[in-house]
């Protein structure tokens, strides 16, 4: 906005400076050589009038006026008589024949020529101002001033200059003042933007600035401000009644669970299997009942530091024997190096890694095997979890994610696992991503912050 708001002051300014001072140089220019010609002009005549009465009585010839008018001036004097023969040159020898020259053809007939004419050899153009020597009427002989024009020029080059560095000041004060504005406008636009990015990565207590703002933004600002306020309840109160549901849920259904159980115990052979699968359908309830009840708890606390490579060691170390009881080979490859502390919600790390092996483990064939491998990947603490499974088609990588996504699987699960890593995963300011490992298999990545604590 800033730029556009620069481009548009700075054509506004161009077009002013090209209506008003462009015309304005044009004329001024004019001006100063129709002054000079015409100063010229003058000078000419008062030069006639100097030689009327030499050449009206066929007195000698003194070139005197002229040489000093031409040491003073610069100009080159000649003097014709009325045949258009030299008697006087400042610049050449008395007697050469000037007849055929327009402004002097001009002037020995009565008139007077003004204008300039470009020189070869001096390489420049030339003010000319050509005049009759009379008396009365009749023509005695010509006078013919010729003068470069480099101080005219001079003078209509110094006025340009001048112009443009009026205009060049006045597209800087222009920008100027267009910055001014433009950030004006800008700045609280700016803080609006980056309000929005915060609630976007889940801080719906982010609120945009109205201080020095235009009136328009600030309405705008404060209506955002609403806006995300009551986002923030609509939020937090889903988030209690979800937290409420869930707990108050665990309690009716353990209660149920036991009773089954007791019933399973007691059953004959048909009854007590159609019990024990009551009872599995009961525990799956339970078990998701748990999962939103941390969903619901994602979001409540900040992200911490947290030795990475320490945290995947412990958790393998738990789930080893889930591991053995299937034949399934779990390696960890990388947690021996050099701490890596990345930042996460408290907890969150764990049942992250939790959903992720329980998912491997359970997908993964007999006998088959599960890697975890922690990296450091630039400004990453990096943590990938592949297995052996079948894997997941590309076309459905992108819904792996999604809560109560299952796809085509067979196997028992809410669908809320993953859901769950990718939530506490970018809540710490991480990101998740999902792919084949090199065994045909599942491979998910998570990337968290590195931290500052010093390693």
């Amino acid at each position: 906005m800033i730029k556009r708001l620069l481009l548009g002051y700075v054509a506004i300014v161009l077009v002013l400076a090209g209506s008003l001072a462009i015309p304005f140089g044009i004329v001024f220019a004019e001006r100063q050589r129709e002054a000079f010609a015409v100063a010229l002009e003058r000078d000419a005549v008062v030069i006639a009038t100097v030689y009327e009465d030499a050449l009206q009585g066929d007195m000698p010839i003194d070139p005197g006026p002229a040489d000093a008018y031409g040491e003073r001036t610069g100009a080159r004097v000649v003097v014709t008589d009325i045949a258009g023969t030299t008697v006087v040159d400042t610049a050449s020898e008395a007697g050469r024949p000037f007849a055929s020259r327009p402004e002097i053809v001009t002037a020995l007939s009565g008139g007077r020529f003004s204008g300039t004419r470009y020189s070869e050899t001096l390489g420049s153009d030339l003010y000319i101002a050509a005049v009759p020597v009379a008396s009365g009427p009749d023509v005695l002989g010509a006078v013919r001033l010729t003068v470069l024009n480099d101080d005219v020029e001079a003078r209509v080059r110094k006025m340009w200059a001048t112009l443009g560095i009026v205009v060049l000041i006045a597209l800087i004060a222009t920008g100027i003042v267009a910055l001014a504005v433009g950030r004006s406008i800008t700045r609280p636009i700016a803080d609006l933007r980056h309000a929005a990015a915060r609630i976007a990565r889940g801080d719906l207590s982010a609120r945009a600035s109205i201080e020095d703002a235009p009136p328009e933004i600030e309405d705008l600002a404060e209506t955002f401000n609403q806006m995300a306020g009551r986002l923030e309840g609509l939020v937090a109160s889903q988030r209690a009644f979800v937290a409420d549901a869930s707990h108050q849920m665990r309690t009716p259904l353990t209660a149920l669970r036991l009773r089954l159980e007791n019933l399973e115990a007691r059953a004959d052979d048909d009854e007590a299997e159609d019990i024990g699968e009551i009872v599995f359908e009961v525990e799956r309830l339970s078990g998701m009942v748990d999962q939103l009840l941390e969903l619901s708890r994602a979001g409540e606390a900040q992200a911490v530091e947290v030795d990475v490579a320490d945290v995947v060691r412990r958790r393998i170390g738990l789930w080893h024997a889930v591991a053995d009881g299937r034949g399934i080979v779990l390696d960890a490859v990388g947690v021996d190096a050099s701490p890596c502390y990345g930042k996460v919600v408290p907890g969150g790390l764990e049942q992250v890694l939790d959903n992720l092996l329980d998912n491997a483990i359970r997908y993964s064939p007999d006998g088959g095997r599960v890697t975890v491998t922690v990296a450091r990947d630039g400004g990453f603490c990096s943590v990938t979890v592949s297995d052996s499974g079948p894997g997941v088609p590309e076309e459905d990588l992108p819904r792996l994610f999604e809560r109560f996504w299952r796809g085509d699987s067979d196997q028992p699960g809410t669908g809320l696992g993953l859901a769950i890593v990718e939530h506490l995963v970018t809540r710490s300011g991480g990101s998740v991503a999902a792919g084949t490992s090199e065994a045909g298999g599942l491979k998910v990545t998570i990337r968290l912050r590195i931290g500052a604590t010093p390693e």
